[in-house]
C-alpha cells in the first residue's frame, strides 16, 4: 500500500503551536511515518482512526473518538536531538485498558531537557489527523497536572494534583496566559505550585487537552464534574468549583465582598484565599495542607525562602558536625555569620523535617 498522509499540519499548528522543540515538521513526519509503518504491518489502528474522522456518524459536539485504546509516546530529547516513538497498546494488554467510555488513542509528547523538569503534553491523536475537522470550533477542556516521581522516576499517583478548565479561545492561548502568570507574581495556588517545581527533576509537569469541539453546556458540565472529582480526593488545584457550580461560588464571593466593602475578586481566585484573608484563623486548603505534610515539599518550600538553609546546606552542616566541627568552624567554612541559626539546627529546634 502507498504512503498515506495521516497527520493534518494545520491541526497540529492549531493544537501544538507553530514553534516546537526540534521542529514541528520533524514531529509531523515521524507521526506520519509511524502510522504508515503500523498500517504496512497490518495494524488496523491508523485506518480505524482515519475512518472514524471522516465518518458522518461521529458526534463532534461531544468530542467523540474511535474506541481504540492505546497510548502513543513521542519523546523529544534536547541533548541528543533525538525523537523516539513508541506504542503502548492496550488492545494487546487489556489489564491496562481504560473504561470503555474513555477509550481513545492519546498522544503523549515528553519534552526532556538536561537537569530540568520534564514536561509532558497529552492530547487525542485523532484531533491531529486528517478528516477531524476544525479543532478550534466550540470549547476546549484541558488540565494541567503536577506528578511527583518516586526513586525509579515513576509518578506517585497518590501525590498527583490537577488544575482543570475550559476555554473557547483555544487551549494554547489559555496556556500562554497561565504560563505568563506562573512567570509573574500570581498567588493562585496552581501558578505558585507550578512555579515552585520548575527545574525540579523529581517532578513531571503535565498539560492535557482532554476534549474539544464541546458546546458551552457540555464544557461547563465537564468542568463541574472533573473539578468536583479531584476536590473530593483532595487533589485539585482549582480554587473554586468548576462549571455552573463555580459561577455560583463566584457570585457568592462578590456579594460577600460588597458587604465587606472590599474589591470584587477576579474570576479564578480562591474562596480559600479570600476567606482566609478575612479570618483571624483562616481556612485550610486540604490540598496544600496535605502537600505541606510531605517532607519533600516542605524541604523545597523552606529551601526557597530567603534567610533559610537549603536542603543541601542542612545536610552539609550536619555532616560537618558529625565530623567534630563546632558551630563557629562550620560558619567560617560555609560563610554563615549568624551562628545561632547553626546551633538551633544542630540542637533540633529548627529544620527537624529536613
Amino acid at each position: 500500500m502507498g504512503y498515506i498522509k495521516y497527520i493534518s499540519e494545520e491541526n497540529v499548528k492549531k493544537l501544538l503551536g507553530r514553534r516546537f522543540p526540534l521542529g514541528l515538521k520533524r514531529v509531523i513526519n515521524l507521526l506520519d511515518q509511524y502510522l504508515n509503518h503500523l498500517d504496512d504491518n497490518g495494524d488496523p489502528l491508523p485506518g480505524e482512526l482515519l475512518f472514524h474522522n471522516i465518518s458522518k456518524k461521529r458526534n463532534r459536539d461531544v468530542s467523540e473518538f474511535a474506541k481504540v485504546d492505546a497510548d502513543m509516546v513521542l519523546e523529544l530529547n534536547s541533548l541528543s536531538k533525538k525523537l523516539t516513538i513508541d506504542l503502548r497498546d492496550y488492545r494487546v494488554h487489556p489489564q491496562f485498558a481504560r473504561d470503555y467510555k474513555e477509550r481513545r488513542v492519546v498522544l503523549h509528547i515528553l519534552i526532556k531537557d538536561v537537569d530540568k523538569t520534564t514536561w509532558a503534553i497529552h492530547l487525542p491523536l485523532q484531533s491531529l489527523m486528517v478528516g477531524f475537522g476544525d479543532p478550534m470550533l466550540g470549547y476546549h477542556c484541558y488540565g494541567h497536572g503536577i506528578s511527583f516521581l518516586d526513586d525509579n522516576g515513576q509518578p506517585k499517583e497518590e501525590n498527583e494534583v490537577f488544575y482543570c478548565g475550559i476555554t473557547k479561545r483555544g487551549w494554547l492561548t489559555r496556556m500562554t496566559e497561565h504560563f505568563r502568570d506562573i512567570k509573574g507574581n500570581s498567588n493562585k495556588t496552581f501558578h505558585k505550585l507550578w512555579r515552585e517545581y520548575l527545574g525540579d527533576t523529581n517532578v513531571l509537569l503535565n498539560s492535557e487537552l482532554i476534549a474539544l469541539n464541546h458546546s458551552y453546556e457540555a464544557a461547563m458540565g465537564w468542568e463541574e464534574w472533573i473539578v468536583e472529582k479531584y476536590m473530593a480526593k483532595n487533589r485539585s488545584l482549582n480554587m473554586i468549583p468548576g462549571g455552573f457550580a463555580g459561577r455560583g461560588a463566584y457570585s457568592c464571593q462578590n456579594k460577600i465582598s460588597d458587604l465587606a466593602g472590599e474589591n470584587s475578586i477576579a474570576l479564578g481566585q480562591s474562596s480559600f484565599l479570600y476567606f482566609a484573608n478575612q479570618s483571624r484563623h483562616g481556612i485550610k486548603n486540604p490540598m496544600i495542607e496535605k502537600l505541606w505534610q510531605d517532607d519533600k515539599y516542605y524541604a523545597k518550600v523552606i529551601g526557597n525562602r530567603e534567610n533559610t538553609f537549603s536542603f543541601n546546606e542542612v545536610i552539609k552542616i550536619r555532616q560537618m558536625a558529625d565530623k567534630g566541627y563546632d558551630a563557629k568552624q562550620i560558619g567560617r567554612h560555609l560563610g554563615i555569620t549568624a551562628l545561632k541559626r547553626i546551633t538551633n539546627l544542630l540542637s533540633g529546634k529548627t529544620y527537624k523535617r529536613m
